[in-house]
């Protein structure tokens, strides 16, 4: 993971191996999805300090009751003392990625999402995911 800078906020690239780790994290961790294993999302955040913490759907009948991955997934890392957010598996979906950017802007750090296509990872800016956010930029 090496710090950089973009404007007055830090963002962290991260290395092939790391981007896998989170990816492999998040898919090992669809086993916990609520309460179906495997029917549900599961994620991956990294903190500042380089630990992951998985975050799976947690589904509730009434549906708005039901917490995201990306949720599950921060608050894992709050508990544990981790509130320096660096990356999140994605996609994501557009509540979430609100949540990230919230994230983004209370850390002073713009969080990266990780995605695979074609087996290549892709490492993007959330705020360049979010043209227009609330609060806005």
């Amino acid at each position: 993971m090496i710090e950089k800078k973009l404007g007055n906020k830090k963002y962290y690239e991260l290395n092939d191996e790391e981007c896998r780790k989170m990816l492999q994290v998040a898919k090992e961790a669809m086993v916990n999805t609520f309460p179906d294993s495997n029917k549900g999302f599961a994620v991956a955040v990294m903190t500042k300090a380089g630990n992951i913490y998985p975050g799976v759907s947690y589904n509730s009948d009434t549906y708005t009751l039901t917490m995201h991955s990306e949720a599950t997934a921060l608050a894992h890392a709050a508990i544990h003392g981790e509130k320096d957010i660096v990356a999140i598996t994605g996609p994501n979906c557009h509540i979430c990625k609100q949540l990230i950017y919230e994230s983004s802007l209370k850390s002073g750090i713009e969080v990266v999402v990780i995605i695979e296509e074609d087996n290549q990872i892709k490492q993007i800016k959330i705020s360049e995911m979010m043209p227009y956010p609330w609060p806005e930029k």
